[in-house]
């Protein structure tokens, strides 16, 4: 959770700098050193501690001692004299979509709008209309932000609370006594969003796992201490995390019930009932004796009730229960059914490795295959390719699927749909290509219609192989563009174009929702990182939870064929 923190702070600090309209080259070292930390393959204390953080790609000498110091004294200097700056309420308003540090700043001295409920309240009263750059579209679009921050106030993304709960595993798991530990609640059906971390334990000792847990370094409260059951908020996130003891022969039981959904438990106790069974946290009863039937075991108690086991990711009463009274669920995709990640970014555009780099990478988690998909010439703040440079990308994959000898990398781009649906792309070139992903970077509030005919006219060129990141939301920061999904599948569909999952955790995109709509259209689909470094293939995982809620198989999905199968299917035959 260090690295979480650190980077919270950095992303902080160049907040507070725009602010002060400071030098935007330090605000940008800022950020880009807040992405380094939170992709670190270890915690950052770990590597200070061994020496191996000096040298790592966008941390300089001055960030190494900022972060030495957070690791000594639990506290960055520079941080506390900034935020002493400016109150802490102009600080969330940064947060709100459609609100840059220059509008905040504005605000906040002509008005002393120093708080969310305070903007909210000026907006909706007309008073900040007239503002020198602020028009009536800025304010609908500041009020559409606020409404976006409501919908998960309290709540935070799977992305930040997942990695939270493994690290809180990973240190109560030594404790002495410990037999079994494990995630439940929303985290563990791989909700986008949670509002706390639920722990089950078993042990034969619950006492110093308790005090283990309160007394951890990342604790900043403690909400209740007892000798089975503990609660706290943690710094920074403020996220709660409930750990709790139960029984070895109720754990599975305790699982069932404390991971949910609460309308997919009321049905299992609605079967439970007309069985003649109860069920609760501590087990399946039969009611004419009060005997315990099962509970040790999630699979015991499923099949106690006559079910076929359900994965958590589809528990949410959506026809699983029905299916799995029948024993016919599908088998649904797993991690180790990808066999390539087919979204990247190198040193070409805005990533911060080179191909070889990458490849090599993802040839150590097992890959056949990459896809190097730069960003096209359009995305300038991206640095993206023009024609002659991507034909020298081209020569230089060729080169490396040459020297390299247990992976394969994909000639790729991304390529900017433009505003009138054609691609940032000489066509020539693009059919040189293995994989090509045409995205959507810009003119995020244009009519449904607009984008819509985008999306529809670049499938239609017929260079497009998949549409990436497809609704262009960010979880808590952007909503998604409006588009008529059903036009865009149908396109989809007659012109065989495959839908992105983007596993990117702030993206999750397209959404279990969209991928059950989309299937319904026959839709194929890849499961990508979008990986700007090495580190950030791990969010695989996160794709695959997506994946999985939305009911897909490993056919479901095209990463997960073969690298001759994969490019049998790019080159038309679907």
């Amino acid at each position: 959770m260090i690295n979480e923190e650190i980077a919270h702070i950095f992303s902080s600090i160049a907040d507070i700098l725009e602010l002060k309209n400071d030098n935007p080259f330090r605000i940008r070292a800022y950020r880009k050193a807040a992405l380094v930390v939170t992709d670190l393959a270890e915690d950052a204390d770990k590597m200070i501690e061994a020496g191996r953080l000096s040298g790592v790609p966008g941390i300089g000498k001055d960030l190494h001692a900022k972060i030495e110091e957070y690791v000594h004294t639990g506290k960055i200097a520079t941080f506390e004299e900034l935020k002493k700056e400016f109150p802490q309420g102009v600080l969330d308003i940064l947060y709100i979509p459609g609100v840059g540090p220059k509008t905040a700043k504005l605000l906040y001295e002509t008005y002393g709008i120093n708080s969310i409920e305070k903007l909210e309240d000026y907006a909706n009263s007309g008073k900040i209309k007239g503002i020198k750059g602020i028009k009536e579209k800025t304010v609908a679009n500041i009020l559409k932000g606020i409404a976006l921050k409501k919908s998960i106030q309290g709540r935070f993304p799977l992305g930040t609370a997942l990695p939270i709960g493994e690290t809180i595993i990973g240190e109560l798991k030594s404790v002495k006594g410990v037999s079994t530990i494990e995630l439940a609640g929303s985290i563990r059906r791989r909700k986008e969003t949670v509002g706390d971390i639920d722990i089950l334990v078993t042990s034969d000792d619950p006492g110093p796992l308790m005090d283990r847990f309160v007394n951890m370094k990342e604790i900043e409260r403690v909400l209740s201490h007892g000798s089975t059951r503990s609660s706290a908020l943690l710094r920074d996130t403020h996220i709660q995390v409930d750990v709790r003891v139960v029984e070895k022969d109720s754990f599975g039981a305790a699982m069932a019930y404390f991971t949910g959904s609460k309308s997919h438990n009321i049905k299992l106790r609605e079967i439970a009932i007309k069985t003649g069974c109860k069920l609760n946290e501590y087990g399946v009863f039969n009611v004419k004796n009060n005997k315990k039937i099962a509970g040790a075991t999630e699979q015991d108690v499923y099949r106690a009730l006559g079910l076929q086991w359900v994965p958590p990711e589809i528990r949410e009463d959506q026809g699983e229960i029905e299916l799995a009274l029948d024993h016919r669920l599908p088998e649904l995709i797993i991690d180790k059914d990808i066999r390539g990640d087919v979204h990247m970014h190198t040193v070409y555009s805005d990533g911060d490795r080179t191909a070889e780099q990458m490849a090599q990478h993802a040839q150590g988690l097992g890959y056949e295959y990459i896809a190097i998909t730069d960003h096209s010439q359009s995305l300038g703040v991206a640095g993206g390719l023009d024609p002659e440079r991507l034909k020298v990308q081209i020569r230089e994959i060729d080169g490396l699927n040459q020297k390299l000898k247990r992976i394969k990398i994909l000639k790729g781009m991304e390529v900017d749909i433009l505003s009138d649906g054609s691609l940032d792309m000489d066509p020539g070139l693009l059919d040189r290509l293995d994989i090509v992903i045409g995205s959507v970077h810009s003119g995020f509030k244009q009519p449904k219609e607009k984008i819509t005919m985008r999306m529809v006219k670049a499938m239609e060129t017929g260079l497009v192989d998949v549409i990436g990141h497809p609704s262009g939301r960010l979880i808590g920061e952007r909503d998604a563009y409006e588009v008529d999904w059903d036009a865009v599948f149908k396109s989809a569909q007659n012109m065989h174009v495959a839908m992105e999952i983007n596993a990117y955790p702030l993206r999750l995109d397209l959404t279990d929702a969209m991928i059950k709509k989309a299937r319904t259209y026959g839709l194929k689909f890849v499961i990508t990182t979008d990986s700007h470094d090495p580190n950030q293939m791990r969010y695989m995982s996160y794709g695959v939870s997506v994946a999985r809620r939305g009911w897909l198989g490993k056919d479901d999905v095209v990463n997960t064929k073969r690298y001759k199968d994969i490019l049998t299917w790019l080159k038309g035959d679907r």
